[in-house]
């Protein structure tokens, strides 16, 4: 098709010199794709580059403690994908022989792993015509198209799908996945496209229209819930109580202070520190307040020190840890960011 060849044409001239661009190998495509699924690419390139030098192969990831992973992982979010990597690359080292599978539908039944990221893996590591379908694609698509279907309702996502199947090159399925992605990065961008040098102006009908910044359509945002979060620095000496987050929800795995959750006042924040942890104090003194915004959810975190605080270490719930262990542990960016602003003897 006509359009493949020009993007194709357009991406030889003009392709991102990302530092996995080339490189076929599923583990370090897999590694790459799950890290910018949420994170732009200034941001995360960073933490790919470590991540990969640490972990190498899938072996060596498999082989990994969780701790260590999320640590590494640390400030990214979505720790949630940090764990699923860990799982699936057990499961393939132990299940699997250590070799990835190689056809789209064996890879899509991988935790952690949708049809964006088994699409990027099949074409760009094996050579397999699915197309992947990200943010930047949606919005290349959604402009080339005019097409008026929220790019985040289901009949949109199935609608985006099929038009990008049916562009993708047949001979450079890969390459053309990565080309639509650094077309929509790079030219046609959010608010101001650079539609003068786009391969595909000469096709795009919001171009034709001029109501570029129109598209891509979504549903009506909801408004995003709130919690309150409070957080209690209890010190002995240079011994710090902290305890690793239990069950699902956010930050899952992560370590962090000894927490309650709602808006509670003094006397309750007291007595609920003495029932759960057994720690006894006066009144806490607020030392510390943060607002953190989750995809889903607003935090309103707090944290308190504890006054006279006395407690018995109970090695299954909270940890006593010096100030200099401290970092050897991963905790969510906002904790991880108050924590380097207490000082060190």
């Amino acid at each position: 098709m006509e359009i493949a060849t020009q993007l194709l044409s357009w991406y030889d001239q003009n392709a991102r010199p990302l530092p996995w661009r080339g490189n076929h190998d599923p583990y370090i495509i897999w590694v790459s794709e799950i890290i910018f699924q949420q994170t732009r690419i200034e941001q995360g390139t960073g933490y790919y580059l470590r991540f990969v030098a640490r972990f190498p192969t899938l072996a060596s990831l498999a082989s990994a403690d969780e701790d260590e992973v999320l640590r590494l992982w640390q400030g990214l979010g979505y720790y949630s994908r940090a764990r699923n990597m860990l799982y699936t690359a057990r499961l393939i080292q132990d299940q699997m022989g250590g070799k990835f599978p190689d056809v789209f539908d064996s890879i899509r039944t991988l935790k952690g792993i949708g049809d964006y990221t088994a699409s990027c893996i099949a074409s760009i590591c094996f050579n397999q015509v699915h197309a992947a379908v990200d943010g930047n694609v949606y919005r290349v698509l959604s402009r080339l198209f005019a097409e008026f279907l929220p790019i985040d309702s289901p009949a949109g996502k199935r609608r985006f799908k099929q038009l990008a199947q049916e562009l993708i090159s047949a001979d450079r399925p890969g390459d053309f996945n990565e080309a639509m992605m650094d077309l929509g990065a790079t030219i046609c961008k959010p608010r101001l496209p650079m539609c003068p040098d786009c391969p595909l102006k000469d096709f795009c009908r919001a171009h034709k229209m001029m109501r570029e910044t129109e598209f891509p359509l979504k549903k009506p945002a909801k408004k995003n819930a709130g919690s309150i979060l409070n957080y209690f620095l209890v010190q002995t000496g240079d011994q710090i109580l902290i305890r690793k987050r239990q069950g699902k929800g956010i930050w899952e795995g992560m370590y962090e202070l000894p927490m309650l959750e709602g808006d509670l006042d003094q006397d309750s924040l007291v007595a609920e520190c003495r029932e759960l942890w057994g720690i006894t104090a006066d009144s806490p003194s607020e030392i510390y307040r943060i607002k953190h915004q989750l995809s889903h959810k607003n935090l309103d975190i707090r944290f308190y020190s504890l006054r006279n605080a006395g407690y018995k270490p109970d090695e299954t719930t909270l940890l006593s840890v010096t100030k200099e262990e401290i970092s050897s542990y991963p905790f969510p960016k906002p904790l991880a960011d108050f924590l380097e602003t207490l000082p060190t003897d």
